[in-house]
C-alpha cells in the first residue's frame, strides 16, 4: 500500500485495511483500554465486553470492532495511542510509518497515559537510581552530601590503543560519541585511573544525570553493578542474563517477560555500568569460561559479565567499565579508553567552593593550598582532597589549625587525620589531641584493623555478618564511619559491610600490623614480596620487559596489587620516626623499635637490589637508566619514611646521569617523592617524566631538583602556564639546562613569555620541544624572538600549534642568521602561502638548518616555487618535509628542476599532496622526491 493511498483513506479505513497486522502485533490490551476509557471513547461496558474474550487476538478483534463502530474520532484516538506509546507497540512501527499517520490538533491535546510495563520499569529504574545517587555515600555513613553540590568533573584523557594521550574527553555527555574511538567493533567504554581518582563517583554522577533526564536520553534502562558483587556468587551459581539484571539490579513490577523481550529487541536502549573490574579476584579461570551467546542460557555470573563486555550477549548495548590503572582488559572489548587524571587547578578551586559554603573559609583554604604545593599536589587526587578537606572542616569547626601549617605532609598523615576526625566525631570531640584521640580509640583501631588484615589475606573487600561477628567487632565500631553497609549484592547477608574506600582498608591493615603485638616482622614485610615482579624475570630477558609482562597470557586480569602496595606505603609512613610519638600510645616502644628496624633493613636491601637491575642505555651524551612503575612505588615508600639515610642510599644506587620515568603513572604528589630521593643525587643529571600526570603542582614539587637538572622532559603532563612560570623562575637561577621538553601540554600565549625567558637566559639550552600546546601567533612570536637571541639552540619543535603566517614570519626572522639551529618543526601550524614564502626566503640565507618539518599546513605551488628558488642557493638543508599540503604536479616539478642544481638535499617528502604521478612527470623520475 503506497503512502499516497493511505493519505486518501479515513482512519476507520486504515484500521480496516491493517486489521490483520493489528490483530497479530498488538500485545498490550490494558494500555489501549485504559486510554480509550480515560478519554471518553470507551465505556466501562465496552471494556468488560473486551475483557470477556479469552485470547489476546480475540480481545484485539473486539476492540477493533468497537472502534470501527464508534467512527472516525475514536479510530483516530486509537491510532494516536499506538503512536504515543511506542514501547508497548514497537512491532507496529512499520505499519505506523507506512500509513504516515498525522494526528489532528484536537487529538493532540488528549492525555495518553503510558502504563506499558516497559515504561513503568524504566520509570522505576530512574526513581531508584535518583534516590540512590542523590546523596553521596561513598566516603561516610555519618552524613550525607548532595551529589549535585559536591561532584566536580576531573580531567578525562582519551587514550589510544598504544596507551598514548590523544586529547581530552568532553565530559560525561561525550562518553559514547565517536571521538577517540579505538575499536569500532568494541562496545565498552573503559575508564581507568589510580586509587582515589573518582571512578565510583563518576558512575554515580552518570546514573544521577540519567535518572533526572539531564543526559543519556536515548537510554531507557540503566543497570549498574559493582564488579566485586561477582565475587560473592557461589562457584556453582548459574544465571541467565534476565535473572542477573532483574534479581540483582531491579525487578519489573509488571510483565517481566514483556520487558525482557523489549530489552532483547532494542539493546541500544540499555546502558550497563560495571565499577571496579580490578576488584574481582581470580577465583575462577577466565580461560575456561564457556561461550554464551543466548540470552536465555545460564552460566556463572562472571561469565555473563565477560560476555556482556565483549558484546556476545546483548550486542549493541552500551557498557562502561571502570578499573584501577594497570588492570588489563581485552582489547576486543574496548571501544574507548579514558583515563581519569584527577583535579586540575581549576577543578580544585571549583571543588573547594562547593565543599566549603562559607566564603571566608573558601578563601582561607585556597590561600593555604596556594602556599603549600605539597597539599595542592595531594589534593589533585579527589579522594585525598576529600580527606584533607574533611579534616580541615572538622578542625576549623573546633577553631584548631592542627597540622595544616606543616610544609611536608605525607599520605600517612592524611589518613591519620581522617582517622582522628572519625574517632573524634564518634566520641563527640572529647579528645584534646591526636594522641589522646588514638589512645581513647585504641580498641576500635585494633578491631577494625584486624578485619582489614583478614580481608587482605583473603582477597576480601566485603565482610558478611559471620565475618564481622567472628572478629568481635561491636556495633559502636561499625558506626564510627570507617565501614559502611554493603548493598546490592549476592551471597552475603543483609548485615554486610565494606570500608568506605579500598585504600582505607590498606591503611588499617598496615596500622594493625604495626600496633598488634603478636604480628611478627615476617608478617609485617610479606606484602613487599607479593608485590614485586621477580617471577617474571625467569621468563623474560630483562627487567625492562616487565612493562610488557603484565600484558602477557600469564597475567591475571583480575589481580591488581595496588591495595597491597598501599599497605606497604602506609607501613613506611607509620613506622617513620615522626609517628613514633603517636603510636607509642597504642603498642610498646620495644615492639615499634623491632618493627622499624626490620622495615629499614628490608628497604635498604630492596633498594640496592632494585636499582642494580634497572636497565641502562645511552641517550645523547648521557648514561640513561630506565626506571619502571615499581620504581615509583619505591620512591613513594622512601619518601613516606622521611628517612634521609634511605633517600641517600637510593640516590647513590642509581649510578646513571639520566633517569627515565616516562609512562610510569606518576602523579603530582609522586614528584615530591621523586624529589626527596633525587635531591640526594650529587651529580647533575637528566630527568624524563614524559607521559605522566604531574601537572603544575608536580612541577612545584620538583623544585628541590632544578639546581641539578640538565634535562627536563615533562611532555604530556597537563602542565599549564603556572607550571611553566615555576620552571622559568627555577631554571634561570642555575642556567645549566640543555634539554627542555614540554610537548603536548596546556601552555598558552601567556605561558609563552616564560618559555621565552628560559630560552633567552639559559645559554646551554640546545633542545626545545613545544609541540601541541596552545600557542597562537602571539606566543609563537615570543618564542621565535627568544630563539633568535640564543644561538646554542640546535633543535626546536613547534608542531601542532596555531602560530599562522604571523608566527611563521617571526620564525623566518629568527632562523635567517641563526648559526646553531639544525632541526626545526613548524608542522601543523595553520601556515599559508605568505608564511611559507617568508620561511623559504629566510632559508636562502641560513647555513645551519638541516631538517625542516612543514607538513600539514596549507602551502600551494606558489610556496613550492619559493622553496625551489631557495634550493638553488641553500647548500645545508638535507631533509624538507612538506607532507599534507596543497602542492600539485606543477609545484613538484618545479622542486624537481631545482634539485638539478642542489646535490646536498637528500629528500623532499610530498606524500599527502594532490600530486598525480605519471611516467612523463620530472618529479617521478627524481629519486629524492617522495610522493
Amino acid at each position: 500500500m503506497e503512502s499516497g493511498e493511505c493519505q486518501c483513506m479515513s482512519y476507520v479505513q486504515l484500521i480496516r485495511q491493517g486489521r490483520e497486522t493489528l490483530v497479530t502485533q498488538i500485545g498490550n490490551i490494558k494500555c489501549l483500554l485504559e486510554n480509550l476509557k480515560n478519554n471518553g471513547y470507551f465505556s466501562e461496558e465496552d471494556a468488560d465486553i473486551v475483557l470477556q474474550c479469552k485470547t489476546r487476538a480475540d480481545k484485539t478483534r473486539q476492540i477493533l470492532d468497537l472502534v470501527e463502530e464508534k467512527g472516525e474520532e475514536t479510530a483516530e484516538c486509537f491510532i494516536y495511542i499506538l503512536q504515543k506509546v511506542p514501547e508497548a507497540y514497537y512491532h507496529l512501527s512499520p505499519w505506523l510509518k507506512e500509513i504516515d499517520f498525522q494526528t489532528s490538533d484536537d487529538t493532540k491535546i488528549l492525555c495518553i497515559t503510558n502504563n506499558d510495563p516497559v515504561s513503568l520499569y524504566s520509570r522505576k529504574l530512574k526513581q531508584e537510581l535518583c534516590c540512590d545517587s542523590n546523596f553521596i555515600k561513598s566516603y561516610t555513613q555519618k552524613e550525607e552530601m548532595k551529589l549535585q553540590e559536591t561532584y566536580v568533573n576531573a580531567v578525562m584523557e582519551l587514550i589510544n590503543a598504544n596507551n598514548e594521550t590523544i586529547g581530552h574527553a568532553g565530559g560525561l555527555d561525550s562518553l559514547f560519541d565517536d571521538t577517540g574511538v579505538i575499536n569500532e567493533l568494541g562496545e565498552t567504554v573503559f575508564i581507568f585511573g589510580d586509587a582515589g581518582m573518582g571512578k565510583t563517583l563518576l558512575i554515580e554522577k552518570m546514573q544521577n544525570m540519567w535518572a533526572k533526564g539531564q543526559s543519556f536520553c536515548d537510554i531507557k534502562f540503566f543497570f549498574r553493578f559493582r564488579c566485586r558483587t561477582f565475587v560473592f556468587f557461589n562457584p556453582n551459581t548459574e544465571l541467565c542474563l534476565k535473572n542477573l539484571i532483574f534479581q540483582y539490579c531491579c525487578r519489573p513490577e509488571h510483565d517481566p517477560e514483556e520487558v525482557y523481550q523489549y530489552i532483547l529487541a532494542f539493546p541500544e536502549t540499555v546502558l550497563f555500568t560495571f565499577d571496579g573490574y580490578d576488584e574481582i579476584h581470580s577465583s575462577f579461570d577466565v580461560n575456561k569460561v564457556p561461550e554464551v551467546s543466548s540470552p536465555t542460557d545460564a552460566t556463572h555470573p562472571a561469565a555473563l559479565l565477560l560476555h556482556l563486555l565483549s558484546g556476545k550477549l546483548l550486542k549493541g548495548s552500551k557498557k562502561v567499565l571502570t578499573a584501577r590503572t594497570g588492570c588489563e582488559v581485552s582489547a576486543n572489548f574496548i571501544r574507548k579508553k579514558i583515563m581519569l587524571r584527577g583535579f586540575s587547578p581549576n577543578n580544585l578551586v571549583e571543588y573547594t567552593k562547593l565543599f566549603f559554603k562559607e566564603v571566608s573559609v573558601q578563601q582561607n583554604v585556597l590561600r593555604h593550598l596556594e602556599a603549600n604545593h605539597n597539599f595542592s599536589s595531594l589534593c589533585s587526587i579527589p579522594l585525598f582532597c576529600w580527606i584533607i578537606f574533611k579534616s580541615y572542616e572538622h578542625f576549623h569547626s573546633m577553631n584548631e589549625d592542627h597540622e595544616f601549617s606543616r610544609s611536608s605532609v605525607t599520605l600517612t598523615d592524611i589518613f591519620l587525620l581522617i582517622t582522628e576526625v572519625y574517632l573524634n566525631i564518634s566520641s563527640r570531640g572529647n579528645a584534646r589531641s591526636q594522641c589522646e584521640a588514638f589512645r581513647n580509640g585504641s580498641d576500635t583501631l585494633l578491631s577494625i584493623g584486624s578485619l582489614a588484615y583478614y580481608g587482605m589475606e583473603n582477597s576480601l573487600f566485603v565482610f558478611d555478618e559471620h565475618c564481622i561477628s567472628s572478629h568481635h567487632i561491636p556495633d559502636k565500631d561499625l558506626q564510627v564511619g570507617f565501614l559502611r553497609p554493603f548493598t546490592n549484592h549476592s551471597g552475603c547477608g543483609p548485615n554486610s559491610f565494606e570500608f568506605f574506600h579500598t585504600t582505607l582498608q590498606s591503611f588499617f591493615t598496615a596500622l594493625y600490623l604495626v600496633i598488634y603485638n603478636h604480628a611478627s616482622t615476617e608478617e609485617l614485610l610479606k606484602y613487599f614480596s607479593q608485590c614485586n615482579h621477580a617471577q617474571y624475570e625467569e621468563q623474560i630477558p630483562s627487567l625492562l620487559a616487565c612493562v610488557c609482562a603484565r600484558r602477557q597470557s600469564w597475567s591475571d586480569p583480575f589481580k591488581n596489587r595496588d591495595h597491597l602496595q598501599f599497605v606497604n606505603l602506609f607501613l613506611c609512613g607509620l613506622l617513620s620516626k615522626p609517628k613514633q610519638g603517636l603510636l607509642k600510645n597504642l603498642t610498646p616502644a620495644s615492639t615499634l623499635k623491632l618493627k622499624r628496624k626490620a622495615l629499614k633493613q628490608h628497604l635498604f636491601k630492596s633498594v640496592k637490589l632494585h636499582l642494580k637491575k634497572l636497565p641502562r642505555s645511552p641517550f645523547l651524551e648521557f648514561n640513561q637508566v630506565h626506571a619502571l612503575t615499581d620504581f615509583i612505588w619505591m620512591v613513594r615508600f622512601i619518601s613516606e619514611t622521611q628517612n634521609e639515610k634511605v633517600g641517600k642510599l637510593a640516590a647513590k644506587g642509581i649510578c646513571a646521569d639520566y633517569i627515565k620515568l616516562s609512562f610510569c603513572d606518576a602523579c603530582s604528589s609522586d614528584c615530591g617523592a621523586i624529589a626527596f630521593v633525587l635531591n640526594h643525587y650529587r651529580k647533575q643529571f637528566g630527568l624524563d617524566l614524559d607521559n605522566n600526570n604531574i601537572n603544575d603542582y608536580g612541577v612545584k614539587e620538583l623544585m628541590p631538583c632544578f639546581s641539578k637538572l640538565l634535562v627536563v622532559r615533562l611532555s604530556v603532563n597537563q602542565i599549564g602556564d603556572e607550571g611553566v612560570k615555576v620552571l622559568a623562575e627555577e631554571l634561570t637561577k642555575y642556567k645549566i639546562i640543555t634539554f627542555l621538553g614540554l610537548y603536548k601540554n596546556l601552555i598558552t600565549d601567556f605561558g609563552a613569555r616564560y618559555v621565552a625567558k628560559i630560552m633567552e637566559e639559559c645559554p646551554s639550552l640546545e633542545y626545545v620541544k613545544l609541540g601541541y600546546n596552545q600557542f597562537t601567533a602571539v606566543g609563537g612570536t615570543l618564542i621565535a624572538r627568544a630563539l633568535q637571541r640564543n644561538n646554542s639552540i640546535c633543535e626546536i619543535g613547534m608542531w601542532g600549534n596555531r602560530i599562522g603566517d604571523e608566527g611563521a614570519q617571526a620564525f623566518a626572522d629568527a632562523i635567517r642568521n641563526h648559526t646553531g639551529l639544525t632541526d626545526i618543526s613548524l608542522a601543523f601550524n595553520e601556515i599559508s602561502v605568505a608564511g611559507g614564502k617568508s620561511i623559504a626566503d629566510a632559508l636562502q640565507e641560513n647555513k645551519s638548518v638541516k631538517v625542516f618539518w612543514l607538513q600539514q599546513n596549507t602551502f600551494t605551488d606558489v610556496v613550492a616555487e619559493s622553496f625551489a628558488e631557495m634550493l638553488k642557493v641553500n647548500q645545508t638543508l638535507r631533509h624538507l618535509w612538506l607532507l599534507n599540503n596543497n602542492i600539485t604536479n606543477h609545484g613538484a616539478n618545479v622542486l624537481a628542476e631545482a634539485l638539478e642544481e642542489n646535490t646536498i638535499l637528500q629528500e623532499i617528502c610530498l606524500q599527502g599532496n594532490p600530486v598525480t604521478p605519471g611516467e612523463d612527470e620530472p618529479f617521478v623520475r627524481n629519486g629524492r622526491i617522495h610522493t
